[in-house]
């Protein structure tokens, strides 16, 4: 994986979301051999679910039973409490997401964090399963379900590649397309969201592999925190217990391949790269074009490109000149001459200002040459 690829997928990921998102759905679908449809990233409710905390019904949700947003102190507050949930002498307690421990601790607790207040968890004020249901708690109380409800339908036809599996293809070949269709597909989720499911998935995984301590398999975590990771929280609880098998099947995958689900796959690094390329191309091309044609292309670019200099060069010299002013002016001649010399710096820097445009417009014109060649401009 080079890392100018990676650095290169990353930026586009920040820099134009909508295009990135596209092209990581349109892999997807070519991964699945099946035509790009929007519609399929869409979840559309038939009916609205009453509670998705599972079983900590007891705990009071936000007032007035609005759901949780994700906020720079909430999220502080949880992350404490998944750290701590991640010493090792917490992740070997026996039951530690099935028993719940005190109901009133859990929503001071709850209280605490969403104040945003600072939470000494290890001095023992909260027990190991204290801390656990309000993590849970917490999930349960998101506006949807942290792979998001526009990601769900396309999770469960991730989790249905093993049942669909052809004559020609084996065990390890669909296992290969299920981590990379998943790592795509999280590639979709909100940076809030994505950095909560990853600390969560390493969390429940470092559980699962001490299953022998805490008697909490990877599979019983999956059906346990289905509800909150997969689940949309509109969704009838008709419905939830008919499709119960494939959502707990879906999160134990979840569960069971975190280091190699949150990183890029190297498919996408190289699309990514002749996406942009392709882009450059036909950008490049566009502007040559419009140019041969009469329009506002080649020379608007050259105009554009060094007035931007010329302006930033203004700004920075006229703070400068307001800090030279700002000095001490009380030396006479020493005055005059440091106003000579600045003169003649001032001078210079001219000079340089329209050396260094020149050159800016010889490379915006060697970077068309191609372009005009290939269009057979003269």
């Amino acid at each position: 994986m080079a890392l100018a690829s990676l650095e290169m997928t990353r930026k586009m990921k920040r820099r134009d979301p909508e295009a990135y998102q596209r092209l990581v759905k349109r892999l997807f679908c070519n991964e699945l051999d099946t035509e790009f449809e929007e519609s399929d990233f869409i979840y559309e409710p038939e009916s609205s679910r009453k509670d998705s905390t599972g079983c900590l019904t007891g705990i009071k949700r936000a007032k007035s039973q609005d759901v949780l947003q994700i906020t720079e102190s909430r999220v502080t507050g949880l992350y404490q409490v998944i750290e701590y949930l991640g010493l090792d002498r917490n992740v070997r307690e026996e039951g530690i997401f099935r028993k719940s421990g005190s109901l009133k601790k859990q929503q001071d607790l709850m209280e605490r964090i969403d104040k945003g207040e600072e939470i000494n968890l290890v001095d023992g004020e909260f027990t190991t399963h204290e801390c656990a249901s309000v993590l849970k708690t917490f999930l349960g109380n998101l506006p949807e379900p942290l792979v998001t409800n526009s990601c769900y339908l396309a999770h469960l036809q991730v989790a249905f590649l093993p049942d669909n599996l052809s004559s020609q293809e084996d065990n390890s070949a669909v296992a290969e397309k299920q981590i990379f269709c998943t790592q795509l597909l999280l590639e979709l989720i909100p940076e809030e969201y994505f950095k909560l499911l990853k600390d969560l998935l390493f969390l429940l995984h470092g559980v699962s592999q001490r299953k022998d301590d805490n008697l909490m398999s990877s599979s019983n975590l999956g059906m346990m925190f289905s509800t909150h990771i997969l689940c949309p929280k509109s969704m009838s609880p008709e419905e939830l217990q008919s499709k119960l098998g494939l959502f707990t099947k879906a999160t134990t995958f979840l569960i069971e391949n975190p280091s190699t689900l949150f990183t890029l796959p190297e498919k996408l690094l190289v699309e990514v790269q002749s996406f942009l390329s392709r882009r450059s191309s036909e950008g490049r091309m566009s502007l040559a074009k419009r140019s041969n044609q009469g329009g506002p292309g080649v020379e608007c670019l050259i105009a554009n490109t060094v007035f931007s200099f010329i302006e930033k060069e203004a700004g920075a010299a006229g703070l400068r000149n307001e800090e030279e002013d700002g000095q001490d002016t009380n030396h006479g001649q020493d005055t005059n001459h440091g106003q000579d010399t600045n003169h003649g710096q001032d001078t210079n820097h001219g000079q340089d200002t329209n050396h260094v445009c020149e050159q800016l417009e010889s490379t915006v014109m060697s970077q068309l040459n191609l372009n005009l060649d290939i269009l057979n401009i003269n």
